[in-house]
């Protein structure tokens, strides 16, 4: 018992030993570490001088991009431009096709029906209508303001040609037949004014024996023109030279 009692402080003084020991080389194993993470001066340098580099390539990088937005911009702005002026020549050139009268049109307006009239009496040769009488009523349209017209359904223009051919009226070369209908697409009430005045050219026409009806529309459709024939002998004139 007596010597059992005396190993014991002996084996304690040995497992401390060994503990302190253990202790001692786990401190000095962490000391070389802590020393290579310490870098050399010449490392420190050269990793600064490539942060500098990298700052100067983000600096480049971000002044090209800078000027792709300004070049993106400058783009969107001359597409912009040019669908504002693609717009702009579509809307005149439907202007001058309206003009021309080459697409159909529809408005309120009047419809005014020429025709000849009935014989006074047994071997009296009854009032007909002729070209001149149909084109000076068209003008009086024209000049009260009509915006299109047509004459028995083929669309005229102010300087359409209305001649007579023997017994036969034709409209920019297309033979028509009595009754003559005009449509015109206009300001109904002047236009009606226009052929109500007294002692004016609808008056005139019925005072000869021609029969004149006239009636307001609030929606008249008129057809396009088949075209415009081609100019064979004019050209554009040449810009005169300083």
């Amino acid at each position: 018992m007596g010597s059992s009692r005396s190993r014991w402080p002996v084996g304690l003084a040995i497992f401390l030993l060994v503990i302190s020991f253990l202790v001692a080389a786990h401190v000095r194993s962490r000391q070389p570490l802590r020393q290579e993470v310490q870098l050399p001066t010449w490392r420190v340098q050269e990793l600064a001088v490539l942060v500098r580099q990298q700052e100067e390539a983000r600096r480049l990088l971000e002044a090209e991009l800078d000027d792709l937005r300004r070049r993106a911009q400058a783009y969107q702005a001359a597409l912009v431009e040019g669908r504002e002026l693609t717009q702009a020549m579509q809307e005149e050139i439907a202007r001058y096709r309206l003009i021309l009268g080459l697409v159909p049109v529809e408005g309120p307006g009047i419809r005014v029906v020429l025709a000849s009239g009935a014989p006074d009496g047994p071997g009296v040769l009854p009032a007909v209508v002729e070209a001149q009488d149909l084109s000076a009523l068209a003008n009086e349209l024209w000049s009260a303001g009509a915006e299109a017209m047509a004459i028995n359904g083929v669309r005229v223009l102010a300087w359409s040609a209305i001649r007579q051919l023997d017994r036969t009226i034709t409209v920019d070369g297309k033979s028509t037949t009595a009754p003559y209908v005009i449509e015109a697409i206009g300001d109904p009430a002047a236009l009606q004014a226009a052929l109500a005045i007294r002692g004016g050219f609808a008056e005139g026409l019925r005072a000869v024996g021609l029969r004149v009806g006239v009636q307001a529309h609030q929606r008249l459709r008129l057809p396009a023109r088949p075209g415009l024939e081609p100019f064979r002998y004019a050209r554009p004139a040449s810009t005169p030279q300083q």
